[in-house]
């Protein structure tokens, strides 16, 4: 099974990411971002997308890496990712469901003043590029093609993790009960997002 987090920016897809894949035994966490930087970064400038989205290269890629883990091993694969078009969409995620791979496919859903909030705690908010997104927020549609809509604006990374593991009828470990740790792992897959 493909569990595939979409969402803003700034909505905690990587958080929710990595709790999940902490907490589901094998679980594999796919960053389609790696894949992008590198095209991004291999391509003279004069090739460059702003969008690494745009490049059909990383769509094709995404789309056969993930049907290669998904039909060679039993595990779990997390992808936190917005997708941002219907063409996208159908390419990669109605690919793999074309091939009768299973693609529960989750929008996290929060207010820009939700989000902003999210950013500063991570001490990601005064960056050009983050305000640009916080920006954009507002005139973001939710799209129902888009997979099932999670409202995240009162629930924390656990209990947005939780919601995902259920309704995918998938057992997951209990979470870290202690809050200062959980804040500190937190925190740090923060961190290594932001420094990759």
């Amino acid at each position: 099974m493909i569990i595939w987090l979409n969402g803003p920016f700034g909505v905690g897809k990587i958080q929710v990411a990595a709790e999940l894949q902490r907490r589901i035994n094998g679980a594999i966490l796919y960053d389609p971002h790696e894949l992008g930087r590198l095209l991004t970064k291999q391509l003279p400038k004069a090739l460059q997308e702003d969008n690494f989205e745009d490049y059909p290269e990383w769509r094709q890629w995404t789309y056969q890496l993930l049907k290669k883990m998904a039909t060679q091993t039993q595990q779990t694969i997390i992808v936190p990712m917005a997708v941002s078009k219907q063409q996208y969409f159908d390419e990669i995620i109605g690919g793999l469901r074309h091939d009768g791979i299973t693609v529960r496919h989750f929008t996290l859903a929060a207010t820009p003043t939700v989000i902003a909030q999210r950013l500063r705690q991570h001490g990601n908010l005064n960056n050009r590029f983050t305000l640009s997104h916080l920006q954009r927020l507002s005139e973001q549609t939710e799209t129902p093609q888009f997979a099932e809509i999670l409202d995240t604006n009162e629930l924390s990374i656990v209990e947005v993790a939780n919601t995902i593991a259920k309704k995918c009828s998938i057992r997951i470990k209990p979470a870290i009960t202690n809050p200062l740790l959980q804040g500190a792992v937190q925190l740090g897959t923060g961190i290594l997002h932001q420094f990759r």
